[in-house]
């Protein structure tokens, strides 16, 4: 370990590189790791910021040895939405919301959710006419959103709830834009258009989470839904109580912005990709008749869906639904063999990662046959990272898994994909990487 600062970026003398940053946070990402390498230094107004690649120190920032890092300044944009819960929860109380979190997404709970991931598409795409030209990005989003509003909520949701969830969704991502704005927390205070939508759409999604838990606690915790489960859950392994109703609107509100906006996220890219490359579309297009033969999918045959799983990995690479996880360091830590001051911003950039030819030969190809067994197996674990790692690993990333694989295959069963005439499709970094004005695609029956 050494005293000297990594290789830093050149920025403003009063906003550092935050500018830059804020223009375009993957262009940046590009050029922090290309003209710095594994570990850049630069500066967001005074405070000071690292990002990090290599998979070595991504493992670091992850498992955080030395105990120096905290979720830090950088994520309290979220706040008002998730509040208390686990997301941004530090210490003993993340251990202890952890606990009551984990028994809900044990795998045959998860696996039990495969009914209405699968109806959930089935219904959405019902109404699709040959030929017809959509948005991926919205229709998969609101088929995402459907899934785990009745995954968490239970099947009875109402669907006017569920446009109530969307309309909190769409509104928290444009006041989160505003909020990342150098004068961001000055703009949370003004009446702002953003401010104003997010806190009506804020108590709107409040009353559903609400109404959620008091049907739940009437029932004494029973029914298979997530919020059921956690209804029921007590620390057994602490002081033998449960969540409160406040932390379980927090959670629920938590696990709602995780389960649903990243997997939207990619999901989107992943029938993007498939418009592009038809003849990925057409090994997709066997391997579910194949496998399925014209019966629902289910839990047990994501196992033998290699193709399916292999393009939603491939666009969870190529389009990291977090493109870069901040932590704030609470005392000085090391890292590789630099030190990093207290208070400073360290990032560890998927965007990046993802996309390094030294783990991903051909970085910017689409190839699901790179998750091949064998294949995976050669490369170091945190050179692929789409839901974190560490003790803060996305609780529920074997749903996430489970639901990318069954949508993706139920969607190949009715349906081939292309790129609709004149379309080009650009990213956009809010708080997912999304496409920038939507995926238009052509959607033709099979």
């Amino acid at each position: 370990m050494t005293t000297a600062p990594p290789p830093a970026l050149p920025g403003s003398f009063f906003t550092g590189n935050l500018l830059e940053f804020q223009a375009d946070p993957l262009a940046f990402a590009e050029r922090a790791a290309r003209e710095c390498g594994d570990v850049a230094r630069f500066r967001f107004l005074m405070l000071d910021a690292w990002q990090v690649i290599h998979p070595d120190d991504v493992r670091t920032v992850f498992v955080d040895p030395e105990g120096a890092l905290t979720k830090g300044m950088a994520l309290e944009g979220f706040r008002p939405l998730v509040g208390q819960g686990t997301f941004l929860a530090e210490g003993a109380a993340h251990k202890r919301q952890r606990r009551l979190l984990q028994p809900a997404f044990l795998r045959p709970r998860v696996v039990a959710m495969e009914e209405p991931m699968v109806a959930a598409v089935r219904e959405g795409s019902a109404s699709w006419q040959d030929g017809q030209t959509l948005d991926a990005a919205a229709a998969l989003t609101e088929m995402t959103l459907t899934i785990a509003a009745r995954t968490l909520f239970g099947s009875e949701i109402a669907p006017a709830e569920v446009s109530t969830v969307a309309q909190a969704m769409a509104a928290f991502a444009r006041w989160y834009h505003q909020s990342i704005h150098p004068l961001g927390p000055l703009l949370q205070l003004l009446p702002t258009t953003a401010s104003r939508d997010f806190k009506a759409a804020k108590a709107g999604l409040d009353a559903v989470v609400t109404r959620a838990i008091e049907a739940r606690r009437a029932a004494g915790g029973e029914g298979g839904d997530i919020l059921s489960r956690l209804v029921a859950a007590r620390d057994e392994e602490g002081d033998g109580q449960g969540l409160t109703d406040a932390l379980l609107h927090d959670e629920a509100v938590g696990l709602l912005v995780a389960g649903h906006e990243t997997t939207a996220a990619a999901l989107s890219w992943a029938i993007w990709l498939l418009a592009q490359h038809p003849t990925v579309g057409e090994a997709l297009a066997e391997e579910v008749d194949r496998v399925l033969g014209g019966r629902p999918a289910t839990a047990s045959d994501v196992a033998h869906l290699p193709v399916a799983e292999g393009v939603f990995a491939e666009a969870l690479r190529l389009y990291p639904p977090a493109p870069g996880m901040p932590r704030q360091t609470h005392k000085p830590m090391a890292l590789g063999r630099y030190t990093v001051p207290k208070g400073s911003i360290v990032m560890v950039s998927a965007w990046c990662s993802h996309r390094d030819p030294r783990w991903w030969p051909d970085p910017l190809e689409f190839q699901p046959g790179r998750w091949q067994p064998e294949v995976r197996a050669s490369r170091p674990k945190y050179a692929f990272y789409p839901f974190g790692g560490g003790s803060r690993v996305c609780v529920g990333e074997q749903m996430a898994w489970q639901e990318g694989v069954l949508v993706l295959a139920t969607l190949a069963q009715g349906w081939r994909f292309s790129p609709a005439p004149g379309a080009v499709v650009v990213t956009e970094a809010l708080f997912t990487v999304r496409p920038k004005g939507g995926a238009p695609v052509v959607v033709s029956r099979r």
